[in-house]
């Protein structure tokens, strides 16, 4: 399986239990009996099925423009020797700028997009929608993707940044999906 597949399913995976996880904490905390609602799962699968291997390709790309691990200076005597690398914290940072500059908020509004068209909004409702929600959603994503970015930046591989990614998305789409 190539790895934006597998990423992809995984994603989508987590993505599908969180949402079934945070319909039974509303649950719970409304002191409701569970009652399976299929249709926000599946939302938030297809968005996840869609937005991964774009997403997946966006931390490639990043990783070549700023590569995390660049050589460090030594003479190399002999062909074929590993060449000895360290942590680019300036590399680090751009790639940080990078992302929450420009695609963190394509990212949240494709996200908005998505979910507001699939409650029904079109047009000028789907454009309202995506532009109230946009700071409110920013606001909280503030608390908490930047150190998850910088951590993923700093320590895992490009080709692994999706995966980690979405094992800590699991918290975040049950807060989407208690919020939302």
């Amino acid at each position: 399986m190539s790895p934006v597949i597998e990423a992809t399913v995984q994603a989508a995976t987590l993505s599908a239990v969180s949402n079934l996880l945070a319909q039974s904490i509303k649950s719970y905390s409304e002191s409701k009996p569970f009652v399976f609602d299929f249709t926000p799962v599946i939302h938030f699968a297809v968005f996840t099925i869609l937005s991964t291997p774009p997403n997946f390709l966006w931390q490639l790309q990043l990783e070549s423009w700023y590569p995390s691990q660049v050589p460090v200076e030594q003479k190399i005597e002999k062909e074929n020797t590993v060449v000895k690398t360290k942590l680019s914290k300036s590399n680090t940072i751009k790639k940080f700028a990078t992302d929450q500059l420009l695609g963190a908020p394509i990212n949240t509004v494709l996200f908005l997009a998505f979910m507001g068209y699939m409650r029904g909004f079109t047009g000028d409702a789907l454009k309202t929608y995506v532009s109230e929600e946009f700071w409110p959603l920013t606001s909280a994503g503030l608390k908490l993707w930047p150190a998850v970015s910088l951590m993923s930046f700093a320590a895992i591989p490009a080709d692994k940044r999706v995966i980690f990614g979405s094992i800590i998305a699991l918290g975040w789409n049950i807060f989407l999906g208690l919020t939302l």
